[in-house]
């Protein structure tokens, strides 16, 4: 049990939020607007980015998408927050990933 005078934050919540700032620090590329949080799907537990704030970061083109998804799905793994990413606009879904297969949504990034 930790003491009450401890500098330690030990719940849940706490160690969500310390697994997300580490996130981002591996991708330092992902621009503070855009909201990382974890979700419920199924028996499975899901990173999603969503761009809703931030639409101009999904204008690149198929190559070097699939490069930054990459580097946020290993990122997320090996922080043990999800080995699957859902790229999101809102409620839209964008894109899906896990380690296993990829999934492609809509017309949100640019042909190049």
């Amino acid at each position: 049990m930790t003491p009450k005078n401890s500098p330690l934050k030990c719940t849940s919540i706490d160690l969500e939020i310390e697994a997300i700032q580490r996130f981002r620090k591996l991708a330092p590329f992902l621009k503070a607007e855009c909201r990382v949080y974890r979700e419920l799907n199924g028996r499975s537990t899901v990173l999603c980015l969503d761009f809703k704030t931030c639409p101009q970061e999904l204008k690149t083109n198929k190559e070097e998408w699939h490069e930054f998804a990459q580097l946020l799905l290993h990122s997320s793994h090996y922080l043990g927050l999800a080995n699957s990413l859902v790229f999101k606009h809102g409620d839209r879904i964008l894109a899906w990933m896990s380690l296993n297969q990829t999934q492609y949504f809509g017309e949100f990034l640019a042909e190049g």
